[in-house]
């Protein structure tokens, strides 16, 4: 096997959440030099009022997907362009999946609205760069960072799981934080994977 998946979950009050791990003003600006801003829907500037919209949620419950790849895949990545394509290939199969989880989780939670890694992957170039409407609305969800979120730190708090990066190899593991936005917090059982 590749690589395998170990999920993990946690909750906390949005207000507690958001006054914790929220700074929309650092993020946004790492945001702004992301080729995604201004050209993915799902990622920033949003198009509407971000208090608002995370405003009518009491809790946020958060899903850690710590992906432990392969001594061989690691191995087997041995040029610059190995490492970017088949870490790639393993992030979007599991944050795909991920996401699909997640939305099958919003339809037996009335009110309910997950919310993404990284910028939208549903189709292969996004509606934004053309100035149309977003293709699949009903499954496109807005990004954690997108809103300005440490990832980080929430990764390291909730989970205690630091982040590792691509440098000159694949790492040992990636990791993925996503996250379901309800009125009332979930029993635990709700959020697993």
């Amino acid at each position: 096997m590749d690589y395998s998946v170990e999920y993990r979950n946690n909750s906390m009050p949005m207000a507690d959440f958001r006054q914790k791990y929220q700074d929309r003003k650092k993020y946004m600006a790492y945001c702004r030099e992301c080729t995604n801003y201004n050209t993915v829907w799902s990622c920033p500037p949003l198009a509407f009022d971000v208090d608002e919209y995370l405003g009518r949620f009491a809790w946020i419950n958060v899903v850690c997907a710590k992906i432990v790849l392969s001594s061989e895949v690691i191995a087997g990545a041995d040029t610059p362009e190995k490492i970017k394509a088949m870490g790639w290939e393993i992030l979007l199969t599991v944050k795909l999946d991920m996401e699909e989880k997640l939305r099958q989780l919003e339809r037996k939670i009335p009110g309910s609205i997950s919310l993404s890694s990284g910028g939208c992957n549903l189709c292969k170039a996004c509606s934004r760069k053309d100035a149309h409407p977003c293709r699949q609305p009903d499954r496109m969800r807005y990004s954690l960072d997108a809103f300005g979120f440490d990832l980080t730190a929430i990764t390291k708090d909730m989970f205690d799981i630091d982040i590792l990066w691509c440098r000159e190899r694949l790492p040992d593991y990636f990791t993925l934080i996503h996250g379901i936005l309800t009125e009332k917090k979930l029993p635990e059982i709700l959020c697993r994977f």
